[in-house]
């Protein structure tokens, strides 16, 4: 197994391919995976899994095997599981559910997910926050490297049985949208 290490963890926009604006599990899966590894550990070739890394932080590395990392696509849910590693507790999967909108809703580019991730107690105390986080802003890159590519701006993502919707907008309709929403702040309330 190959390992690569980066001091300290840094996600880097460096990770741009070809995304679709519907990508199913292992896509996601190997795109959110992609986003968690440095460049140097990339697959030169294909859009496989990078190598299992180590993440170094406050003088303590865990081995993130990136080629566990699975993606579920729920209506409404997306849920990331990965295994990690470390001395203490050997491999175990730490889990993450983000509640995001169903395909009929315009929720945009928010989640709701639990204070940390689901798993072993000293991982999830010394890893969950960080890796959570990780994964979130791995989803919103991909949002985020989707709209760049067609020169829009990322507008939502909404996830059905399997499939992970991308949804952009148009600079001058979202603009058009915000002058909207100022008015409708600026107009007066009628106080009955």
């Amino acid at each position: 197994m190959a390992v690569a290490q980066t001091r300290p963890f840094r996600l880097s926009p460096n990770r741009r391919f070809e995304i679709a604006p519907r990508m199913d599990e292992p896509a996601m899966a190997a795109a959110v995976a992609r986003r968690l590894a440095p460049p140097a550990s990339l697959p030169s070739k294909g859009f496989g899994f990078p190598p299992a890394v180590v993440w170094t932080d406050a003088g303590d590395d865990i081995l993130l095997h990136l080629s566990s990392l699975r993606v579920v696509l729920r209506s409404g849910l997306i849920v990331v599981s990965i295994d990690l590693e470390c001395d203490q507790t050997g491999r175990e999967s730490l889990v993450m559910p983000f509640s995001v909108a169903a395909s009929r809703d315009q929720a945009g580019l928010l989640a709701v997910t639990e204070e940390l991730p689901r798993g072993n107690g000293l991982l999830v105390g010394r890893w969950g926050k960080l890796i959570q986080d990780a994964v979130w802003s791995a989803l919103l890159a991909i949002v985020q490297d989707y709209a760049g590519r067609l020169n829009k701006i990322a507008f939502g993502m909404a996830a059905e049985h399997g499939v992970l919707s991308l949804h952009v907008a148009d600079p001058a309709e979202a603009s058009l949208l915000q002058r909207s929403v100022l008015q409708a702040r600026a107009l007066p309330t009628d106080p009955s």
